[in-house]
């Protein structure tokens, strides 16, 4: 007999939207009511996971002979990662930690760069609610994914009708003309730096002629800084266009600076955009774990960060580990392209509710999926963690389950 949930929860994105109907039969998804087709998608890719089966360098095996197989290459590991988590509960992300500390292995997060940036100047946030109801200038730099999310879009025209509100759009790929965005300002990633620098300067009352190399048009950018002098409550939503590069944490830097210096009479906040398959948590549950929210090693028996030596991507690339332990629905959307190419020289295992035929796996362990299968809660763009309902069932294992057996059965079996 067909069921339908209302306000159910959507970890196709960062958005992490609380207001989706289902229906179910119990046993499948039937139907998705939502505007938004990442959302549908998510919930149709993975409301049927039964079919997955575990494999050993491509053969079909059981559950319990891809669990040991997987014990048996940490075995032999000296220098593993645990990497992925993006789309992953808060359960699964303590279990990915408790694995790494149980074989001293580095586990690192997407959110890297910021963190980075974050320990030197701080960070000012907020949450969506607050955006919502009192911000009237909010800037999109690099973050067109979630400019065009119409589910974002209704959630802040939720408080629109209340005072006027102006949206700018910035970066190297900006919609133009839409009714959703009143001014768009180009900017090439290479001069992000440069920018924050000239809107500093101009905010300081410095005047610049329209023919100096600003990286970007000087009568837009004195355009910008009218519109936030204008305004009471300004928020900066920066997304992955704006953290390209090895030096993006020293443009997360500037921007933090130049939201500081705003703040010297109104209020300005900041919120970091994962990229669009993404969600945001595992660097909340790697912080209150560890201390540390990203590049965290425990080869010496206890956490240790170090932004370069640990970082996934520069540790892949110089070959520094012997087996990769990816974890989640798609572990590699946040991976580097050049770090996925040296990722098939290692072994490689997967946790999670879908296979990467672009990987040569040595063993895979098929899962079900938080939000449909199983409870959980996970993050939402803002930091705010929400609540996964378990809408159907499965015959397979929770992400958490499996990496807690594996630790379970290491603990049993030391080296």
């Amino acid at each position: 007999m067909a069921n339908v949930i209302e306000d159910v929860t959507c970890a196709g994105c960062c958005c992490v939207c609380d207001n989706i109907q289902i229906t179910t039969d119990g046993t499948q998804i039937l139907n998705v009511q939502t505007i938004c087709s990442q959302g549908r998608s998510w919930f149709e890719q993975f409301g049927q996971t039964d079919p997955l089966l575990p494999l050993i360098d491509g053969r079909t095996v059981s559950h319990s002979d891809a669990v040991q197989q997987a014990v048996d290459l940490i075995h032999l590991s000296k220098a593993p990662l645990i990497w992925g988590m993006s789309q992953s509960s808060t359960d699964s992300n303590r279990a990915a930690v408790g694995l790494a500390d149980q074989i001293g292995a580095t586990i690192d997060t997407a959110a890297s760069s910021n963190v980075r940036a974050l320990q030197q100047v701080g960070e000012a946030s907020c949450t969506l609610g607050e955006v919502r109801s009192r911000a009237d200038l909010i800037i999109y730099w690099g973050a067109d994914a979630l400019l065009t999310n119409h589910c974002h879009r209704e959630t802040l025209l939720a408080g629109h009708e209340e005072f006027p509100r102006t949206i700018v759009s910035m970066g190297t790929k900006t919609p133009g003309s839409s009714e959703d965005v009143d001014k768009s300002i180009q900017v090439e990633a290479q001069n992000t730096f440069e920018v924050i620098w000239y809107l500093r300067g101009l905010l300081k009352g410095i005047d610049f002629h329209e023919g100096e190399s600003a990286g970007a048009s000087i009568s837009d950018l004195k355009e910008l800084v009218s519109l936030i002098q204008q305004s009471k409550y300004i928020v900066f939503f920066f997304g992955p266009e704006f953290k390209q590069g090895h030096l993006s944490h020293r443009e997360i830097e500037a921007l933090s600076i130049l939201v500081r210096e705003i703040q010297a009479d109104r209020r300005c906040h900041t919120i970091s955009v994962p990229p669009a398959s993404d969600t945001k948590g595992v660097e909340h549950v790697l912080a209150w774990q560890t201390g540390y929210a990203a590049n965290v090693n425990f080869a010496a028996g206890y956490p240790r960060y170090f932004p370069i030596e640990f970082s996934a991507s520069q540790l892949i690339q110089r070959g520094e580990i012997d087996l990769c332990v990816l974890v989640g629905a798609q572990p590699l959307s946040s991976l580097s392209t050049e770090a996925q190419k040296y990722l098939t020289e290692v072994s490689t295992i997967l946790v999670g509710p879908a296979n990467i035929d672009d990987l040569d796996l040595n063993v895979y362990i098929p899962t079900g999926v938080y939000g449909i299968h199983f409870p959980g809660s996970i993050y939402r763009i803002d930091g705010t963690p929400l609540p996964l309902r378990g809408l159907v069932s499965t015959n397979l294992l929770s992400e958490a389950d499996v990496l807690t057996d594996i630790t379970s059965i290491l603990k049993q079996t030391p080296v």
